[in-house]
């Protein structure tokens, strides 16, 4: 595997960037003459008809099956949804682990992975690129702050993940993401893309791991060519299993 479609890749990767009111009732003023003085009422001679006062009556209760009549304006008080939780991730296949032969550790202290058996390992800036050596799969890992995602939840959502991942990878040429599967705290994501070498392009893919490592997110890019594809779930399932905070 040539090293200069990941040296591209990691070099042009963008890192991760209600109030009620009541109505007042007052008093109907009391009569007055034209110079402001209450008028007297005048009298009446309650022996007439006319001026007997009416049989008071009772006031018709009302039906219990009325329903009482909203204010004006009014409006009914708003019942929250919750938006619906989503769907879990298949689980992502595993193959038999690869042999090792040891660890990295990263000189900045971010992470750990496994270094396949035979594999040469390459120190890049801020990385670090595994590569087998008949040169059909290799991997690297890049780990990105956490407040470089913009999510300010202690738990970081698979779609940020997912977000993460291709906003790395995706200046590598014809990347395109694919499945994407659930790993023990994190995702793994298919992948496909073109190598190009002395105007020969060929096909090249793999998977991406991402996961959540204490405010950081560690993501690792497998690549293989179509002769390194079966090594690919080995490979994931040796690295997920290894893959860590330092």
């Amino acid at each position: 595997m040539k090293r200069n479609w990941f040296i591209g890749c990691f070099a042009l990767a963008i890192v991760l960037f209600t109030t009620i009111s009541s109505l007042a009732q007052t008093p109907s003023p009391s009569p007055t003459g034209a110079l402001g003085v209450p008028v007297a009422p005048i009298p009446v001679d309650p022996s007439l008809p006319a001026n007997r006062p009416p049989i008071p009556t009772a006031s018709p209760s009302p039906s219990p099956r009325t329903s009482p009549v909203a204010s004006p304006g009014a409006s009914p008080t708003p019942i929250p949804i919750a938006p619906p939780a989503p769907a879990p991730l298949p689980a992502a296949p595993t193959a038999e682990a690869l042999p090792t032969s040891g660890d990295y550790k990263d000189p900045n202290g971010r992470f750990i992975v496994s270094i396949l058996r035979d594999y040469k390992v390459s120190p890049l800036a801020g990385t670090v690129l595994i590569e087998s050596p008949d040169g059909n799969l290799a991997y690297s890992v890049l780990a990105q702050p956490q407040s470089q995602l913009g999510v300010v939840d202690s738990i970081i959502p698979n779609e940020a993940l997912v977000t993460a991942a291709q906003n790395a990878f995706r200046q590598g040429e014809g990347f395109q993401t694919g499945e994407v599967r659930s790993i023990p705290g994190g995702v793994q994501i298919d992948w496909t893309g073109n190598l190009t070498i002395a105007g020969a392009t060929q096909p090249v893919g793999g998977v991406i791991l991402a996961r959540q490592a204490n405010n950081s997110v560690l993501l690792v890019l497998i690549a293989a060519t179509e002769a390194g594809g079966s090594r690919v779930l080995g490979a994931a399932t040796t690295i997920s299993n290894t893959l860590r905070a330092s």
